[in-house]
């Protein structure tokens, strides 16, 4: 058996719309019928014995496929132009609008004010013959040094009611000069005084005394030298290193000598701040009938630590006491700690300090210059001071400091009329020492408001407790003090002073109808004292200033048996010679 099939294929792209691609593909499926269709009747003729004969004029043909040996590469279409050249061509260009200039701004300095080398202050008080003047001279601004000097003098030779000739005259003397250097500055100066005092404080209308048998007379020289450091870097050691010494002469043929040394150097460590201080005095007291030396050599190391709100001193004070062939040693707490609660208003602190007072004639002639110059000499042991206290700031302008202490002393001093001299007028007074423990109370606030106005007030209230005796002897039981400024356009300075003491004991001698005499202790009332100074300023070279003193007309006693001046002024100027 056979068959024939014919198959007659017309290529028609353009009525059928085939693509090459699609044509191809289409030829390959054609192929690949013919050859399973050849297989099947192969395997049929095979298996029934039959042939098949098939005839097409189609003759498959693969085309050669075209290849490219050379490597792709990209043809730039954009030719380069070499040896370009070109100018710019301006026009100004007038805009309708003209800028204007604005200068740079500049921080300009405050301006220095003159300063001028000499002043003179001189007044006078018609009431109590009281002459008064001053005088002032230095070098100006200058980056090496500063130099200069001062001189007072203010005396009366008034005679005050049922008194003894009560003239005096304070004239005082200092000569200066600083060098600074990169890192230090040395300052060197001579102090000279001479006070001039009488014992007035007896009854003039019973008994008459020649001035020169009660006058006294303090002359003193001081030359000082100090060298003090000003690293900035925390790493260094500051240090103020000092030397001096004085010559303190008195009637009848008393002196006292003194000379000094002391160093104080710090140190910090990481951020806690390490002091020492080594202070040596040596003093040698002349006096009309003996010779009394005293070495007084003190070593005080304190630690300083602090944070944010708190702060903290540590430290302990030795000091050897060697006087009239006698050494001793003390030891002394140096112990302070303050906590900042709220942005400076409220800072509650305490501690405990103490230390060796020196007694002589220089500071008993500060503080009484009625004293008897041949008192005995002993030193006062202030063995502690423990205190509490609350300070703070209530505004920008204002501060206050509130304080209770409570203190203990070893031979503490009074003063009393010296009874057992020989000379029968009994107003000089005597050193006493005894025992004695102080509570007091002590409070200070401070306002300022620019340099307008500048408001100081303190005041102390005390309790003594003596071993010996039973009143502390001139000794007030509290004392007050209100000063104020007003500076009025700086043309008009007002500048007043109130001060209070009160009441005080004092030891006196009683005589009865059979001429027996006795101690007795007496109260004296306290004492307001009201200070007024008024200045104005006519220029910069030349002002007018006058001062009232114990506005309040009192004759009051600070001390007994001597009475104050009363009311009294003094007219005076002020102006610039050079």
């Amino acid at each position: 058996m056979s068959s024939e099939i014919n198959y007659n294929v017309v290529e028609k792209e353009s009525i059928l719309g085939l693509t090459k691609r699609q044509k191809n593909i289409l030829q390959f499926i054609l192929i690949l019928l013919l050859v399973i269709g050849h297989a099947v009747v192969c395997f049929s003729q095979n298996t029934v014995e039959n042939t098949y004969t098939a005839k097409s004029d189609f003759v498959p043909v693969v085309k050669e496929s075209i290849k490219f040996a050379e490597i792709p590469e990209i043809k730039d279409s954009v030719q380069r132009i070499k040896d370009i050249k070109y100018s710019i061509v301006s026009n100004p260009l007038f805009p309708k609008y003209q800028v204007q200039k604005i200068d740079a701004a500049k921080m300009k300095n405050e301006p220095i004010n003159k300063l001028y080398h000499a002043l003179i202050k001189a007044g006078y008080s018609p009431l109590y013959n009281m002459p008064y003047g001053e005088f002032f001279i230095s070098n100006t601004r200058s980056r090496n040094m500063a130099y200069g000097a001062h001189l007072k003098h203010f005396s009366s030779s008034a005679t005050l009611e049922n008194t003894g000739y009560s003239g005096f005259s304070d004239n005082t003397g200092t000569v200066y000069g600083k060098k600074f250097y990169k890192k230090h500055t040395l300052l060197g100066s001579f102090d000279y005084a001479r006070n001039t005092v009488h014992y007035y404080g007896f009854d003039a209308t019973k008994i008459t005394a020649e001035r020169s048998f009660i006058k006294q007379v303090y002359q003193l020289i001081e030359p000082k030298i100090v060298l003090q450091s000003h690293f900035t870097d925390s790493s260094k050691i500051n240090h103020i290193i000092r030397a001096g010494f004085y010559n303190l002469q008195g009637l009848p043929r008393n002196s006292e000598t003194n000379v000094n040394a002391a160093a104080d150097v710090s140190l910090f460590i990481n951020k806690e701040k390490l002091n020492v201080g080594l202070y040596t005095d040596f003093y040698n007291h002349q006096l009309s009938n003996d010779t009394i030396n005293n070495l007084i050599v003190s070593l005080a190391p304190s630690f300083e630590a602090g944070g944010k709100k708190w702060k903290a001193v540590m430290g302990l004070k030795a000091t050897l006491d060697h006087l009239d062939d006698k050494t001793r040693f003390y030891f002394y707490p140096n112990l302070n700690v303050e906590y900042n609660i709220y942005e400076n208003l409220i800072i509650p602190y305490a501690g405990a300090s103490g230390g060796l007072q020196k007694n002589s004639l220089r500071s008993y002639s500060n503080e009484n210059p009625f004293v008897d110059s041949t008192f005995k000499y002993t030193n006062t042991n202030n063995k502690y001071n423990f205190y509490v206290g609350l300070k703070g700031n209530l505004s920008s302008n204002t501060s206050y400091d509130l304080k209770g202490t409570y203190s203990q002393f070893d031979s503490m001093h009074f003063y009393a009329p010296n009874y057992m001299a020989q000379m029968q007028l009994y107003n000089r007074f005597g050193v006493l020492y005894s025992n004695a423990s102080v509570i007091n109370i002590s409070s200070q606030i401070k306002y300022q408001l620019n340099e307008k106005i500048h408001f100081i007030g303190k005041g102390s209230y005390y309790i003594y407790q003596v071993k010996d005796f039973e009143r502390a002897f001139h000794k007030p039981d509290f004392d007050l003090t209100f000063s104020g400024i007003y500076n009025l356009k700086s043309k008009i300075i007002l500048r007043g002073d109130i001060f209070v003491i009160g009441q005080q004991w004092v030891r006196t001698q009683s005589i009865n109808d059979l001429g027996v005499k006795t101690l007795v202790n007496k109260q004296i009332q306290g004492l307001v004292d009201a200070n007024l100074e008024a200045e104005y300023r006519y220029s910069k070279m030349l002002s007018f200033f006058g001062r009232f003193n114990n506005i309040a007309n009192q004759r009051y006693f600070r001390w007994e048996n001597y009475p104050t001046q009363r009311f009294n002024f003094t007219l005076g100027l002020t102006f610039v010679p050079f």
